[in-house]
């Protein structure tokens, strides 16, 4: 992505929505389970691995049928696809801004990839702001996907949402939010471009020629998995803090009371199921994402080759 003044915004957003989309549709099975799983703080729903997950499955089944894995499915598209073209649209800005700084500084106009800390700095910046904006969604998708709340229908859901909270509810759980979502996605990015390096530099010392969708997608899938496990705890504060708002009412005591009622265990409910579906998404979305935006360039450049021919 280092060509990003190739692209016009209308492309990184419309390439962020495409990504957004299918991955949500996709993974929305993993991410009702999740939040199943996390919403309860019983015995019985402690016990994690495989077991936890195939009885949630189960009981979402038996209650809902098949389609009930897919509840939440439309709150997650009103988040996720505006959300994931707002992120794809500050990130290719921000590194704008940050490559020409970097230039600057260094008063080397040649640097075409951003540093390590560039890096970091502009993936937790660029997911903090898009996961402000869209924190109603947010809210709307977790209320959605769990059991503790019967909801008509989207506009029923708002109702209720405002009722219970006005508009504070909305926005409820978006400081823990801000704090997993701004680590992760540094962490992501200073690792997804890390080991997309790493892969080249791998393939070219043994004469290899890697596809370009083969990089992005193993290099998507590990940074993913990496930083969704650095990150879980503040997932499930945010989870908890959305679902039951009268018993964890900030960020510190939500944090003391899962601690003394489940110890560090608690924080990792649902771990196995955040970290597949992260994985599988961030691979997917960034994959998607870069061939959108290869596409266009070879679409833009072969008029200009035909003429020249």
């Amino acid at each position: 992505m280092s060509n990003d003044k190739k692209h016009g915004s209308i492309v990184h957003l419309g390439a962020g929505a495409l990504s957004g989309v299918t991955s949500c549709v996709l993974l929305q099975p993993f991410d009702l389970l999740k939040t199943r799983i996390q919403q309860s703080h019983t015995h019985a729903a402690a016990t994690h691995g495989k077991g936890s997950v195939l009885r949630a499955a189960k009981a979402v089944v038996a209650g809902e049928g098949i389609r009930g894995l897919w509840r939440g499915t439309m709150p997650s598209l009103l988040r996720n696809a505006p959300g994931t073209s707002l992120y794809f649209y500050f990130l290719s800005h921000t590194k704008s801004l940050c490559l020409s700084a970097e230039r600057r500084i260094s008063k080397d106009p040649t640097i075409t990839k951003l540093s390590a800390t560039s890096n970091m700095m502009v993936g937790a910046s660029s997911r903090a702001f898009a996961g402000f904006l869209l924190m109603p969604g947010t809210v709307l998708k977790v209320k959605y996907e769990s059991s503790l709340y019967r909801y008509a229908g989207i506009g029923d859901a708002l109702r209720g949402i405002w009722r219970a909270g006005g508009m504070r509810g909305f926005f409820v759980g978006a400081v823990p939010t801000a704090i997993r979502d701004a680590p992760y996605a540094g962490l992501y990015m200073l690792l997804y471009e890390s080991i997309k390096h790493r892969e080249r530099s791998a393939a070219e010392s043994r004469g290899v020629a890697l596809p370009e969708a083969t990089v992005t997608m193993v290099a998507g899938v590990m940074a993913g998995l990496a930083a969704s496990y650095m990150t879980q705890p503040f997932d499930m504060v945010k989870t908890r803090m959305q679902l039951r708002p009268l018993e964890y009412t900030s960020v510190v005591q939500s944090f003391v009371k899962i601690f003394k009622e489940e110890s560090v265990i608690g924080f990792f409910r649902g771990i196995s199921l955040r970290v597949l579906r992260k994985g599988v998404q961030a691979s997917l979305v960034f994959t998607l994402y870069e061939w959108v935006l290869r596409t266009n360039s070879q679409t833009k450049a072969t008029p200009s080759a035909t003429l020249k021919a």
